[in-house]
């Protein structure tokens, strides 16, 4: 699991024992995926070397200074620091790894430089009211995650510690993950994505008490810490959130979160094993309704795309039409047809992340809208990627619009390079796009059309498959 925030990063050291079995020092073994972005520190420079070999090299870069004397086993310390060489001011938190069964010191480094530079302190002695306000407010921002407002990864942590006492049993602990999270930023942007995070945290925040404790650990990841809470409840909550992410939809796009229950009764249960627990039923339940979700995902997507575009299911029925017309007198296997009716079905699933407003336009695109539709096929390509069914041709998306010469998008191939399935494609898409009314093209004859095929192969088609066609098509059709 990875701190969300681009700044925030976490190192993770193995203590270190003499043959004695007295501690000596600590090897880092983990660095987070968001660590060099943030400390721009090469992470193979520093990865498997003891920590008093990085406190020489590295001390100002991650003030390690600080951290010196406290690093031993069982430890748990925390301070704010400003790092100069990086110009931003930290909270680090450490502590000891429970989950794991090595003996692991977890380094948390938590940006708070919007905090440092926006938070009024009061200058007045006098008013200790307001300065003890003042500082509790600042302690619950260091606690929160910033996009959603739900509590963070180290708050959460603290308080499942706090909280695993006799007194607050049952314990029961949910873990969430939102199903197809990376498909809804592939096909709407990253700013639909974030607003999909804000809208589950909503549904969550309005499910629980004041006193649950719901907390964000990852990118698409939370968990809600419920003392008092037998598991019976919580799996009803769990069906109360469901039922409100069905009713309460973002825009066009509806939440789905993929939940598992876990419940400690007795102090003799590790709380740890716990929360393992309920992370394993999650996962159990999200390779079944991740599945379900992305179908209804693209199944949405699809008929969103009919309305906003041309690729209606007439559109696709012609084309599986043309292209198996070439692929039977091109004698290819059943896969390349295979292939080829996919790629019918689903080539411009790209363009749901096209503006309207460009798709519907009468007349010349101009060159920043025309560099957006162009987008189309790379956002088709990773959309492909999470959806089975689409999955063997998601390249052959990307490429769908590449010529013969190699002037087409994204420009990665040209000639025999592209694949034989795109090149036919590419004439079965043009000509019935020329054939067929659109706002920014007047409708062809089919001879025309023909003509216009013929003149491009060599530059825009295949010429020998481009002249193949225009035969089966006068053959077929008996155009004159």
């Amino acid at each position: 699991m990875e701190y969300p925030s681009k700044n925030d990063f976490y190192l993770k050291f193995k203590a270190v024992y003499n043959r004695e079995g007295n501690f000596i020092d600590y090897e880092l073994v983990y660095i987070s995926d968001t660590f060099y972005k943030a400390a721009n520190i090469v992470p193979d420079r520093i990865l498997g070397r003891r920590f008093s070999e990085i406190v020489v090299d590295y001390s100002n870069e991650l003030g390690l200074k600080e951290l010196y004397f406290y690093m031993i086993p069982k430890s748990k310390f925390k301070f704010e620091i400003y790092i100069k060489e990086i110009e931003r001011w930290y909270l680090i938190n450490m502590f000891s790894d429970k989950s794991s069964q090595d003996d692991l010191l977890v380094i948390y480094y938590v940006d708070i430089t919007y905090i440092k530079q926006n938070v009024q302190y009061p200058y007045s002695q006098s008013d200790n009211e307001q300065n003890v306000y003042n500082i509790k407010d600042i302690k619950k921002l260091y606690y929160k995650d910033r996009l959603t407002g739900l509590y963070n990864k180290n708050f959460f942590e603290e308080e499942l510690a706090r909280l695993d006492t006799k007194r607050q049993l049952p314990i029961s602990l949910i873990m969430g993950d939102i199903n197809g999270l990376k498909l809804i930023n592939d096909a709407f942007g990253h700013n639909m994505g974030d607003n999909a995070l804000k809208k589950a945290a909503e549904i969550m925040t309005s499910s629980f008490r004041d006193e649950d404790i719901i907390s964000r650990i990852g990118g698409d990841e939370f968990v809600v810490l419920l003392p008092k809470t037998t598991g019976d409840t919580a799996v009803d909550i769990v069906e109360r959130i469901k039922e409100k992410c069905d009713k309460n939809t973002l825009d066009y796009v509806k939440i789905n979160i993929s939940f598992g229950v876990a419940t400690k009764e007795t102090m003799d249960e590790d709380i740890q094993k716990v929360l393992k627990k309920a992370e394993d039923r999650m996962y159990f339940k999200k390779l079944k309704e991740s599945k379900e979700a992305k179908l209804s995902m693209i199944k949405f997507l699809k008929s969103r795309l009919e309305k906003i575009t041309y690729e209606t299911k007439s559109h696709y029925e012609r084309l599986k039409g043309l292209t198996m017309l070439m692929a039977e007198a091109l004698e290819l296997t059943e896969a390349e047809k295979e292939e080829l009716r996919l790629l019918c079905e689903f080539h411009d699933i790209g363009k749901i992340g096209v503006s309207r407003n460009i798709l519907q336009k009468v007349g010349t695109l101009n060159n920043e809208e025309w560099e957006t539709v162009k987008r189309h096929s790379e956002i088709g390509y990773y959309i492909a990627r999470e959806f089975r069914d689409a999955s063997p041709i998601d390249e052959l998306i990307l490429i769908h619009h590449e010529r013969w010469d190699g002037k087409g998008y994204p420009g990665l191939f040209k000639n025999e390079e592209i694949p034989i399935v795109a090149r036919i494609f590419a004439i079965a898409d043009a000509y019935d796009v020329m054939v067929n009314d659109r706002p920014y093209k007047n409708i062809m004859t089919k001879r025309d059309a023909l003509n216009e095929i013929s003149e491009k192969a060599g530059s825009q088609f295949d010429p020998a498959i481009a002249q193949l066609f225009v035969k089966l098509m006068e053959k077929e059709e008996q155009i004159v």
